[in-house]
Parts: structure tokens; sequence; C-alpha cells
């Protein structure tokens, strides 16, 4: 849709329009009357998600009262609605400042009640006031001594629309609940190819203390919902693909949340968590564009999304002293190793030059998925930077000795052979033995059987 810059002169004619459309229908109904406009500073007032955000307000009212009337504007000014409603106007009221303040992005609303005499119902007759959602603040005092810059009153509403965005997606759409299956498909495929060196498979838990088989089967089923989300925002959102990151970030840390309740406070795939994010909410806005939900798309639009995220989330560790560091950061100070950032920046070509092939012509030779896994896994550990093996041990240990060894174990057959088989068995109680999980690798994986699915 396009859209129009607003003038104050604009905003003032249209709050005297509002008033007399309100005059209107309450002599039409002559009952309590709800009135929904939207607090949006700036000069754009009128987008989609904020229509979306004006009918989500207008739900939340008809939930809890019989709607006897309704009428909706959409203007350059900002989205409106009018309801009325045969309740008591002070209930209504009570109701409707708990819409307003349910979240946080609840702060741009504006839901005034008239009564049935047609009196405005204020909640600072009760002696209460909002407050500002820049600094928490009384709001009527930031507004009028002017506090705050408009760059910073735009920055916080941004915030919220994300927010916003995060919360509309639990309606979950039929393609994007199927985006989400394939997701979870792709975490159980992994965790269950045998044997999978070093990490936790349906043997034993690699080499890890705190987690087995079924702390990842615990964390998989709390994912998916979270998965399907991701897709239903990539499905939702107007704008740019490198836009859509925010929200998905935000539906990723409350995946996090879950994963860590499902697993009593351990981690199992917070990486995969936000590769996987990234992969379905991509899927789901190739989808809401109409445009081809393919291996390369998804991958070249993954390198967009994340364009400069090296320099924007990397770069500054070198300002910071060594406590405060984690452990990405350090390897980045340290060595320039980018991990999982710097592979997404560059379109994952471990995956769609290494890992995608190999898993197809595994298939294709007649492996079982098992095998086809263990052997894409096998392939992917001898060209991935795994920042999981180097923040336990030095670089070299996975760039030459994890390397040597997959290496030895895929020209020995692979899982196409009895000696490859007994040869990645063997490598599995090694890398045990050598405290080295490839992490990093396996959530790759993960990413490439679901690409491989789509």
């Amino acid at each position: 849709m396009k859209t129009k810059l607003v003038t104050l002169e604009d905003v003032l004619a249209a709050k005297e329009a509002r008033y007399n459309r309100q005059q209107v229908f309450k002599e039409k109904y002559q009952e309590t009357i709800v009135s929904i406009t939207l607090n949006v500073p700036g000069a754009v007032k009128d987008t989609p998600v904020l229509r979306r955000l004006r009918d989500y307000a207008a739900q939340e009212v008809k939930k809890q009262f019989e709607i006897l009337g309704e009428e909706q504007i959409n203007l350059s000014t900002g989205p409106e609605a009018l309801l009325a409603i045969d309740n008591e106007g002070w209930l209504v009221k009570k109701a409707a400042e708990k819409i307003e303040e349910a979240f946080a992005f609840s702060r741009l609303l504006d839901i005034d009640v008239f009564d049935q005499a047609g009196m405005l119902l204020s909640r600072r007759d009760k002696g209460k006031g909002r407050n500002c959602f820049v600094c928490g603040g009384e709001f009527v005092v930031c507004r009028r001594e002017g506090r705050h810059s408009m760059q910073d009153l735009l920055h916080v509403v941004e915030k919220l629309l994300y927010q916003f965005r995060a919360y509309e997606t639990r309606c979950i759409s039929p393609v994007a609940e199927r985006i989400g299956a394939l997701a979870i498909e792709a975490m159980l495929y992994e965790v269950t190819c045998t044997p999978s060196p070093g990490l936790v498979d349906r043997i034993n838990s690699g080499a890890h203390q705190d987690m087995d088989f079924y702390s990842f089967m615990a964390s998989s089923a709390s994912l998916g919902s979270y998965m399907n989300r991701c897709a239903q925002a990539g499905i939702l959102h107007e704008g740019t693909v490198e836009a859509l990151l925010p929200v998905l970030r935000i539906i990723g840390l409350e995946a996090e949340q879950a994963m860590l309740a499902a697993t009593r406070g351990v981690n199992t795939q917070k990486g995969l968590i936000f590769l996987l994010g990234i992969m379905t909410g991509i899927a789901g806005w190739l989808h809401g564009r109409s445009l081809p939900v393919t291996q390369s798309t998804v991958l070249e639009h993954a390198s967009q999304m994340v364009n400069g995220i090296v320099e924007k989330e990397l770069a500054g560790a070198i300002h910071k002293s060594g406590q405060e560091l984690t452990a990405g950061e350090r390897l980045y100070v340290t060595y320039g190793i980018t991990g999982i950032r710097g592979e997404l920046a560059e379109g994952l070509p471990s995956v769609r030059y290494k890992a995608l092939p190999a898993l197809r012509d595994a298939l294709d030779k007649g492996l079982s998925i098992n095998d086809a896994l263990v052997h894409t896994l096998l392939v992917l550990m001898t060209c991935v930077d795994d920042t999981t093996v180097m923040h336990r041990h030095h670089p070299d240990k996975m760039r030459v000795w994890v390397r040597e060894q997959a290496q030895m174990v895929i020209e020995a057959g692979g899982m196409e052979t009895s000696d490859g088989r007994d040869r990645c068995k063997a490598l599995d109680q090694e890398f045990i033995q050598e405290n080295v999980s490839p992490g990093g690798v396996a959530d790759l994986l993960a990413v490439t059987w679901f690409l491989h699915s789509l």
C-alpha cells in the first residue's frame, strides 16, 4: 500500500472529523461507545501492521462484550474503529484499560470509552494516568515538556511493533504449520542419526555429561509452535527480509525459554533455534510474496537478511575485557573466526556446495536416511569451522585433527562400506575421549535436511 506523509494540519482535521463521526455514532446507538485509535508519532501513521494492531484491539473488545454496531475506517492519519456496546460505561472502560496494558505493544493503543450519556470516561478521573513509552514517566508531562526527540519516539515505536508482529504469529496458517513441521523433522532427524561422532545420538550422549537423547526429544517437542510462528512471521511480514530478523529474534528468545524449561536449564539447541528460525522465516516470507521457495532462494535471502551481522555483533568485541567476552566473541577477537554468523552472511556455503550435494548423492546411491545423514555429517566436518569444538580446544583441533579424522572415514567408504561404518563407530569413541562435540556441524546437518525437504 502507498503511504502518505501526514502534516499537523492533517492530524487536526482528522481529530475534528473523528469527533463528528463519534457524535453521529452516539446518536445512532445511544449506548456505551468505544473509539479505537493509535498512538503513533511521526509522519507515517497508516501501514498494514498498524491496521492489524487496530483490528487486534477491536477483537479483544469483542471477546468480552456483545457488539451492537461497528465502524472501521482507514485514514492516512491512522486506522480507527468505533464500537457500540450495551453495557455499563465504567465496566467497559476497565476492560479497555486492561487491553491497553496487556503487552508492551499495547501502549500504542488509545481506547476511549464514552458512557451512555456521551461523556468521555478518563482513567485520570480515577487518579490514574498512562506512562510514557520511552522513559516510563508520566505521559502528559513528557509530551508537554518535549522530553524525548522524535528519533527516540520512532525507535521505541519500531521495537513495540516488532513485538506485536511476534505476538500475531500465534495464529498459524496451514502453510506455516507445514514449514514448521519440516523444521522439527530436521531437528529430530539430526539427533536420531547414528553413529554421530562426539554428538548425542540413539546410542550415547557423545562428549556431553549434561544431556542425552531424551533431552533432545523434549527440547524438539517444545519448539514446534515457535518454528511455526517464525514461518508465520515471514508470511505476514510486508517489509524487507532484513526487517524480518528482529521479529524472528523475539520469537527465538521465547523459544529458548521453552527449550530451557523442557530440558531443566540445559542448552541443547540454542544455535539451531537461531538457524532454523531464520530458515523457516525466510521460507514463509518467500511464500507470502508468491516467490519460489527453493534451497537457493532461501540461502540467498538468508545471506541478505544477516548482511553486516559480523560487523554489528562481533566487531565491537575488541573493546571488551576478557571477562566480558562470550565464547564466540573470544574466538573472533583472538583468531578472527566469525562462526555461524559468518557462514550465514556468505549464504551457508558449506551447506549449499558440500552438504546438500553429499546428501543427494548418498540418497541416490540407495543409502538409508540414517546413513545418508551420517555421511553428510562427516562431509560437513571436513569443511566447517565449528566454534563448539574450537571453544573447547584450539582452533586447529577442528581445522586439522577433526577434518583429518572425518576424511579418513570418508575415504574408507563412509557409511557405504562395513570398514567405513566400523571406523565411524570408532571415531565416535575417539571424539568422546578427546571431548570433541561438533555441535555446530550438527546444526548445519539439520539445516541441510530442512532445505532438502522443501
